[in-house]
């Protein structure tokens, strides 16, 4: 049987459906984060996607509340990763040598978990095919 790392990147949709409780997917994340503190998974996210999280909570929510998840976000035990100058040559080189549409945010939170060893995003939206990398499921 294959070990399973217990490292997790969140993707903004992940923190989106989680935090706004009118999200049609927010029982399934909260289900993902209950889940992740019960098997203690090691949580990491980019700095893009807290910033892109913050956004549209204040857009969608409210300004405070947006506020509120930041300071819940410092105090917590979610690592933020920020890219240095080789992760943002790697984002770059990877935007320029996909066939496809791919957003930015997408590359660089596909090369910054490449570069952590973290095999699994949890994600509600389409995760490109880059370094193998594979979307979280609850396991059955």
């Amino acid at each position: 049987m294959a070990i399973v790392s217990k490292k997790v990147f969140i993707a903004t949709s992940a923190f989106m459906a989680f935090v706004d409780r009118a999200h049609p997917k927010h029982v399934q994340a909260t289900a993902y984060f209950q889940y992740f503190a019960q098997e203690r998974y090691q949580l990491y996210t980019g700095y893009l996607n807290l910033a892109e999280a913050h956004q549209e909570i204040a857009e969608k929510i409210s300004e405070s509340f947006a506020r509120d998840f930041l300071r819940v976000i410092s105090l917590g035990s979610v690592n933020i990763i920020y890219p240095d100058t080789n992760d943002m040559k790697a984002t770059i080189k990877t935007l320029v040598s996909y066939k496809s549409n791919l957003p930015f945010r997408e590359a660089q939170m596909a090369v910054l978990a490449n570069r952590k060893s973290i095999s699994q995003i949890c994600t509600f939206e389409y995760l490109p095919p880059l370094f193998a990398l594979n979307v979280f499921y609850l396991p059955i």
